[in-house]
């Protein structure tokens, strides 16, 4: 490889050509061997396995954020206040809504007559 004086804190820099030998030797001892090609690349060229994985890594382009399919946040997962009690609004067959609408309408009939009856009573 190249001689490059190391000065201070900083490693020795690797010119992309010089990174593709070594990923060029990876590939072709890979293909020969089915593993192990990053330890002995590491061992040959003096770069540790770490450094030759983070460069493979990079080179593939940003990585893509994973979601967990566990975790929905939609707002079907969440629960809707509707009168004394809660209810998930993932109810999506229509004859559950309206039999639904048909008891709420009932309750309200029923607590505009109570409601009717004190207002006589004062």
């Amino acid at each position: 490889m190249a001689d490059k004086k190391v000065t201070g804190n900083q490693g020795k820099r690797y010119s992309t050509e010089e990174k593709a030998e070594m990923f060029e030797f990876i590939r072709v001892f890979d293909t020969a061997n089915k593993r192990g090609g990053m330890k002995a690349a590491s061992e040959k060229y003096g770069v540790s396995v770490v450094t030759l994985s983070n460069w493979k890594k990079g080179s593939q382009g940003p990585k893509k954020r994973k979601t967990n399919p566990k975790v929905k946040t939609t707002i079907t997962n969440k629960a809707i206040k509707t009168g004394p009690s809660f209810v998930k609004e993932s109810v999506v067959s229509p004859d559950a809504i309206l039999s639904r609408l048909q008891a709420i309408r009932v309750e309200i009939n029923g607590l505009e007559k109570e409601f009717n009856e004190l207002k006589k009573k004062l």
